[in-house]
């Protein structure tokens, strides 16, 4: 369907758009869509980024990806997929061990799976990072095989 007004130029029909978006795809060709020509270049090309710069951005990135495996983790658990909520939390620490909320989750885990010394030791490092885990343990349901333990209610006192 070609949309032209009565003097026969193309109509913006009811997109301010340049361009028409019928199927909500750009129609644009691809040259003109990722402006390539002269003056581009790739993001990280030699001459733009020393190795001091590139080896902060990398270091960025896998800030980055530890939150994902965390988001990750943390939503595998919540449907109940324990096994691999666990790789994908220790994926997350191992990047950036100072995610509380992913030892906290992982101490759940190992707690359900009857896993006292895993659980704790990895519930510490989440008190360790967030104190307020300690009233958060106390009343969770995911620490009910651990309520009466000794060690476990000395750590949340």
């Amino acid at each position: 369907m070609d949309l032209r007004n009565l003097n026969g130029e193309r109509g913006t029909g009811m997109f301010p758009y340049p361009y028409e978006r019928r199927s909500g795809r750009d129609r644009r060709s691809g040259g003109d869509r990722r402006k390539i020509g002269e003056g581009a270049s790739f993001p990280f090309s030699d001459e733009e980024m020393d190795q001091e710069e590139s080896e902060e951005k990398a270091a960025q990135m896998r800030l980055h990806l530890g939150d994902l495996w965390n988001h990750k983790g943390k939503e595998l658990f919540r449907t109940h997929r324990y096994a691999e909520a666990k790789e994908a939390l220790l994926k997350a620490v191992e990047i950036k061990p100072e995610l509380a909320d992913a030892w906290y989750v992982l101490a759940g885990i190992e707690s359900m799976k009857n896993e006292k010394e895993g659980a704790l030791s990895r519930l510490r490092k989440a008190i360790e990072l967030e104190p307020g885990y300690k009233g958060k343990a106390r009343t969770q349901s995911h620490f009910k095989k651990l309520k009466g333990d000794i060690d476990f209610e000395r750590l949340v006192q």
